[in-house]
């Protein structure tokens, strides 16, 4: 990592919890509570929602799945205060530890919560991560799409949404997503399919289910 990369995770390092209590404490909400869903659940957003995502989910004490990066260790030191849960890594290739540390939380009655076309995208592309923890788990996919109102976009491959402050971001609830234990290939591609065309605002939650 070359002198400028470094001084601009550290300005980031020194930034971010300040710049979240500020939005966490200005942004109004709607719903203004956040999530009403509690126990074993998997929140999905896309990486672009993931600061209105981590605001709505926050009545649940999610389990957040954090790349193994120094952007998901400043994501850690930003949120750690606030009562979230980590886990580190990714559900996709070489990423059996995570899958069965998320799997664990659900077993124990938590909810996790995670991006699902990520880590490095393409944008809107559902990867196979939170699909694969809903066949195993039996608990379903909450999806979660933020309509905001005054933001900055990033101009990065996930296209970040930044709340302003005493902006309103509407934080929208996509029907269940569930997979049973004997789907195959093709009905986990689809359920990711119809999932990431209302993540993207193209189209309704399919579950895949053919229903």
């Amino acid at each position: 990592m070359s002198a400028g990369e470094n001084r601009l995770q550290a300005v980031k390092s020194l930034l971010a919890r300040p710049a979240w209590r500020l939005l966490a404490g200005t942004v109004r909400r709607d719903p203004a509570a956040g999530t009403t869903r509690r126990g074993a659940v998997i929140f999905a957003s896309l990486h672009r929602d993931m600061i209105p995502a981590a605001l709505h989910v926050r009545p649940a004490a999610a389990t957040l799945l954090v790349s193994q990066s120094r952007d998901g260790d400043i994501l850690i030191r930003t949120l750690g205060p606030d009562g979230y849960g980590f886990v580190r890594g990714s559900t996709g290739k070489d990423g059996a530890d995570a899958l069965r540390s998320l799997l664990e939380v659900l077993r124990r009655g938590g909810a996790v919560g995670l991006a699902v076309d990520g880590p490095r995208g393409p944008f809107g592309t559902v990867h196979e991560g939170a699909l694969l923890l809903a066949r195993l788990s039996g608990a379903p996919v909450v999806p979660l799409r933020a309509r905001p109102g005054r933001h900055l976009s990033l101009r990065t491959w996930d296209r970040t949404i930044v709340p302003l402050p005493w902006s309103t971001v509407r934080i929208e609830e996509g029907a269940d997503v569930t997979v049973p234990r004997e789907a195959d290939a093709a009905a986990c591609a689809g359920a990711a399919d119809g999932l990431g065309a209302w993540l993207t605002g193209a189209g309704p939650v399919d579950d895949g289910s053919g229903a």
